[in-house]
């Protein structure tokens, strides 16, 4: 019956060590996530206002595309009133 105790408490003490192991593992495991969970968190954010600010640019470079489009309107008017005047001080 000696025996046989002392197989069943070196089993119970194996166990306890175990279970002390996968607790530790857990919490560490617990850790991680609430530090992965943290930072998706934050490059969500980032990625958030990186689409704003993308989307804010691509107005800005309409804006200005749009403006470009008119100055070289403007400019190509301006060289023929600048050549008509100068076609007719010549006349």
């Amino acid at each position: 019956m000696s025996k046989q105790y002392a197989f069943l408490l070196a089993e119970s003490t194996e166990m306890r060590k175990q279970y002390a192991f996968l607790l530790a593992e857990s919490t560490e495991m617990s850790k991680q996530s609430s530090i992965l969970r943290k930072q998706y968190a934050f490059l969500l954010a980032k990625s958030t206002e990186m689409s704003k600010q993308s989307s804010i640019l691509s107005k800005q470079y309409a804006f200005l595309l749009a403006k470009s489009t008119e100055m070289s309107k403007q400019s190509s008017i301006l060289s023929k009133q600048s050549a008509l005047l100068t076609i007719a001080t010549i006349l």
